[in-house]
């Protein structure tokens, strides 16, 4: 088993693989580059999956639930497919609104790249051996702590109490964090960033397989519209 987590940064995306033997990870400006070396057999990303032709999903509506006032806001409106066609951010809140009733912050705005590249990769690469599922790491981390956390991802206080609980799983994680840090720059990757991609491949050793909702819904072109995690 390799699982790789992946989570967009400001300089493209970084990605974190597990497997018992190893624990390693990869920095690239594209996302076909990231799913390719190493090969992975399970793939779980920070990017939505699955956009709905009509309004909220449902997947993200239960992340917030699950999360609590206190980090619901981490859980950006999922743009819908039609908004992708935006070429600025007032036709894309145009679409959205069209399609959802709802305009575009512009915090979902800015996703709209890496959402295409993944939308893209999905439709292209349909028989990829490369399981790719979204994910969402507050959920995860909330699930691997059993709780809520108790500060925000962007704190220095948040980066210690996310990396502890993922000392938990596997200690190699700091050794790696140090690795990541030394070798990437902080205007192309974030401490946090580091972090999510490693809680997205190790959330794996934490419990059972598990969706939001249960039973995801599909969108137009038959991809789930889900958030996946482990836990008790």
């Amino acid at each position: 088993m390799r699982v790789l987590g992946i989570d967009g940064c400001r300089g493209g995306w970084i990605g974190v693989w597990y497997s018992p033997s190893e624990l390693g990870w990869r920095f690239s400006t594209t996302l076909s580059d990231l799913l390719t070396v190493p090969a992975a057999t399970h793939a779980f990303i920070d990017m939505p999956i699955g956009l709905s032709d009509k309004g909220p999903r449902l997947c993200d509506r239960a992340a917030r639930q699950m999360l609590g006032r206190k980090f619901s806001s981490s859980v950006f409106p999922t743009p819908t497919r039609l908004a992708l066609k935006g070429k600025d951010y007032p036709e894309a809140n145009a679409l959205n609104r069209q399609q959802s009733g709802s305009g575009l912050s512009k915090q979902s705005y800015y996703l709209l790249p890496k959402i295409r590249e993944v939308d893209g990769w999905l439709r292209k690469t349909s028989s990829s051996s490369v399981l790719l599922r979204e994910a969402h790491p507050e959920v995860a981390f909330n699930a691997i702590n059993g709780a809520s956390l108790c500060h925000k991802k962007k704190t220095a206080e948040g980066f210690q109490e996310r990396l502890a609980l993922l000392r938990q799983l596997d200690d190699r994680v700091t050794t790696l964090t140090e690795n990541i840090l030394a070798a990437t720059r902080r205007k192309d990757v974030a401490a946090d960033d580091i972090l999510d991609a490693c809680c997205l491949a190790l959330m794996v050793l934490c419990g059972k397989f598990q969706t939001l909702p249960a039973t995801p819904e599909k969108d137009g072109k038959g991809l789930n519209m889900e958030i996946c995690f482990y836990g008790s």
